[in-house]
Formats: C-alpha cells, sequence, structure tokens
C-alpha cells in the first residue's frame, strides 16, 4: 500500500506514470500516518519515498528509504524481506514453544 500526503487520484497517478507500478493508495494529507512512522521530510510537508514491512502485530520488520521514485526496491528485493521476514518469525516462536532443559533426570 502506498501512502501519500497528495490526494488520492494524484497519488495513483504520479506512480502510475513514473515508476509503472499499481496498488492501493491511502491518502494522508494531514500526515498522521506519515508522521507516526517518523517518514515526513523536516521542514517541508511531504513523505520520504520509504518501502516499510509491518508486520501484523504493528511492528516495523524491514525499512528502506529511497533517495528518488527509481531507487524504489525492486519487487524481488521486497519478496525476498517478506520471506526472511516470516522464517525469523517461526523460528523464533519454535524457541520459545521449545522446553527448556532444567538438569533434572538422565543425561
Amino acid at each position: 500500500m502506498g501512502i501519500s500526503v497528495d490526494d488520492r487520484q494524484h497519488a495513483r497517478q504520479l506512480w502510475e506514470q513514473r515508476v509503472n507500478r499499481k496498488f492501493t493508495i491511502l491518502s494522508d494529507p494531514d500526515a498522521k500516518v506519515i508522521r507516526t512512522y517518523g517518514l515526513l521530510h523536516i521542514g517541508r510537508d511531504i513523505a520520504l519515498d520509504t518501502t516499510l514491512l509491518v508486520d501484523a502485530a504493528g511492528r516495523e520488520r524491514w525499512r528502506k528509504v529511497s533517495e528518488t521514485l527509481p531507487d524504489l526496491p525492486s519487487t524481488e528485493e521486497v519478496l525476498n524481506r517478506i520471506r526472511t521476514s516470516q522464517t525469523a518469525s517461526r523460528n523464533s516462536k519454535k524457541t520459545k514453544s521449545a522446553p527448556k532443559r532444567t538438569g533434572c533426570g538422565p543425561r
């Protein structure tokens, strides 16, 4: 999903024309969501070109701030980050649920 301080139509046109990508745009003219993630240019009312990976619990798992629109990560890079995050999450759950040795019993 894209988030923009621009109105939805302008933001959609920009993304489709400049970088040839189509996806849902959240229009955030007051930059409330953008500020929440610390993505507002200092002294300007525009968002930093950023790709965020946020998990189901709302925790940020990865961030890439791009210098220009063409500098945005590729689809493959984003998919790799998602896969890596999912694997790490599954491994973390397994570690948490694994029984702990107490030192009692036969060795």
